[in-house]
């Protein structure tokens, strides 16, 4: 597949293909790659593989771009949190043999294969290091980051007990604080126009928190695809954004992704005049509660080690990048 077109022609297959795999990731939806693609192609070339059985039914995606004389993933450091293939457990084996044999036969010309920001859990970290060297390849894996995730309980009492009492006490104490405010309420925003409208000040909230998220939204694609993502994840039901209103001003923001039984922290913000309050954490407090009352599965705060996701009682996951190179005799 080489076209946006033909992208935008496969969403239908492509992701009933991921909902009936085990490694259901928001991150490798179409509507995410062709949003991605749409703001941050650039110059690149488009090399989406799909593989498919003896019934043509598609047995696994490779979702490949070719930047720089390398290969990589569809993605960018500063958006994409995971990254993998898109396979079926009873496929695997097939499928990882298969991709890297089109590789060594179609692009041995290329430095390397670059592949970012892979989950500790996902199957590319053993097949790929198992299978390369027989294939021609040298195979390196390497931990880069961090991605805390936490583990919701069947109650919201049984969320407080696993926090501990120090983490329990602060988090008490800190809600308490932002309830001392009069007039604070929550907006839960996930209406298509009506996202349209709240993007625009989500955007500008954050432009104006560091000098570090203004430089963020100054990188070229940045705003339209956040645009375009929040507006094709909203058509799916995947996508929330909370606003703290004190008043008629908004103090916090939180961009969540919602998609089967996961919930993705993705983007939050406030502003610094209510940093005491603590505006964010009550954002974070109200959407954890939700979600465990939705039964959830998991919250995940992707990549990044921030101390307030510790505290909020997530644990480390870890990420990986592998990178291949083909043998040269």
């Amino acid at each position: 597949m080489t076209s946006l077109d033909a992208l935008e022609r496969a969403q239908e297959e492509w992701d009933d293909f991921l909902f009936s795999s085990e490694h259901k990731c928001i991150f490798l939806t179409n509507e995410w790659f062709v949003s991605w693609w749409k703001s941050f192609s650039e110059d690149n070339s488009f090399e989406i593989l799909i593989f498919t059985d003896e019934n043509k039914d598609i047995a696994g995606i490779a979702p490949f771009m070719i930047k720089d004389k390398n290969i990589r993933f569809i993605a960018n450091q500063e958006v994409s949190d995971y990254c993998d293939f898109i396979t079926k457990k009873e496929k695997r084996s097939e499928f990882y043999e298969n991709l890297l044999g089109y590789l060594k036969t179609n692009y041995s010309q290329m430095e390397g294969v670059e592949l970012i920001n892979v989950h500790q859990s996902s199957p590319t970290l053993s097949f790929l290091p198992e299978l390369a060297n027989s294939h021609g390849f040298s195979c390196a894996c390497q931990e880069i980051e961090v991605a805390p995730v936490l583990s919701l309980p069947a109650s919201y009492e049984s969320y407080l007990d696993l926090l501990g009492k120090k983490n329990r006490h602060e988090l008490r104490r800190k809600l308490k604080r932002i309830e001392s405010l009069d007039k604070i309420r929550v907006l839960k925003v996930t209406d298509p126009q009506e996202l349209r409208i709240h993007t625009e000040a989500f955007i500008k909230l954050h432009q104006n928190s560091t000098s570090s998220k203004e430089k963020f939204w100054q990188k070229e694609g940045m705003t339209g695809f956040f645009r375009e993502l929040i507006y094709r994840f909203s058509l799916k039901g995947w996508i929330e954004l909370r606003v703290l209103l004190y008043g008629k001003k908004a103090i916090a923001a939180l961009l969540n992704f919602s998609f089967f039984d996961s919930l993705y922290f993705y983007n939050s913000t406030f502003d610094k005049e209510y940093a005491w309050y603590s505006p964010g954490l009550f954002l974070f407090h109200q959407s954890l509660r939700e979600a465990i009352q939705e039964q959830k599965k998991q919250a995940d705060f992707l990549r990044g080690d921030e101390k307030y996701k510790y505290s909020l009682g997530a644990q480390d996951n870890k990420i990986f990048q592998i990178f291949l190179r083909a043998n040269r005799r």
